[in-house]
């Protein structure tokens, strides 16, 4: 075969396999976003958000989706959908994230954040701040709960050092 053969065949070869790939990551991620927009069109009917701009799953005390998105009056607003009932609350009605990090980063300034997310504990909208720090020359990672509307601290879990 001549070199020009050669590289059609890899390049045939390299584009059947990003085709094969493309269609696996679309087979393993269908119930995903299968189950993101049956989340938002329970958010659109049960909680009166009417433009959605992003949702996800949450669990901790139980299972729960957070649907960010915009009431009728064009507020930001965000909903808590449990199984049998639905949170929901305007954004001005609650601490931002910025808000959180800037007041959790003024009492832990050498903590590494790994994520800061709207999630509910003890059926009470939460922002959860899941972070790592070096005590004693291990590294320990955290997760602490703020109160969506006051921004007060919940509960402050310790994991096992690694």
């Amino acid at each position: 075969m001549t070199t020009g053969r050669w590289i059609a065949l890899i390049v045939v070869v390299l584009a059947l396999l990003l085709v094969a790939f493309n269609a696996y990551y679309r087979y393993v991620q269908a119930p995903v976003w299968k189950a993101e927009e049956s989340a938002e069109a329970d958010a659109k009917q049960r909680s009166g958000l009417k433009d959605i701009t992003g949702s996800y799953a949450y669990v901790w005390d139980e299972p729960v989706w957070v649907v960010k998105g915009k009431d009728e009056s064009g507020a930001p607003a965000y909903a808590w959908l449990k199984k049998e009932a639905t949170i929901t609350l305007k954004a001005s009605e609650g601490r931002t994230k910025a808000e959180i990090k800037t007041a959790f980063l003024q009492q832990k300034p050498d903590a590494d954040i790994a994520h800061i997310r709207l999630g509910l504990f003890g059926g009470e909208p939460v922002w959860e701040v899941f972070y790592a720090r070096k005590q004693s020359g291990a590294v320990y990672h955290f997760y602490d709960f703020y109160r969506y509307r006051d921004g007060s601290l919940l509960v402050m879990y310790k994991l096992p050092a690694q």
